[in-house]
């Protein structure tokens, strides 16, 4: 079993440095490296459409707010 930690932008900084170092170690596949450079990029793509959004609420309402998106819950939405 594996244990998760907690998960924002300096953590995943440094999963990319700790995947670069296995990968110039090889320690790891390059199957395998591949696969998890694609799941850090999806979250750091997460990150700038936040930092976007904010930058459109900043132009519509003249002030915004950067979310913490790694802890935000989810949004009720009714069916």
């Amino acid at each position: 079993m594996k244990t998760l930690k907690p998960v924002n932008q300096k953590s995943v900084y440094h999963s990319f440095s700790d995947l670069y170092v296995k990968i110039m170690n090889d320690e790891i596949s390059d199957a395998k490296a591949e696969t998890a450079v694609q799941a850090l990029a999806g979250m750091n793509r997460t990150f700038a459409l936040e930092i976007k959004r904010a930058e459109v609420e900043h132009e519509i309402t003249g002030k915004a707010e950067i979310r913490i998106v790694e802890s935000k819950n989810f949004d009720a939405v009714l069916i």
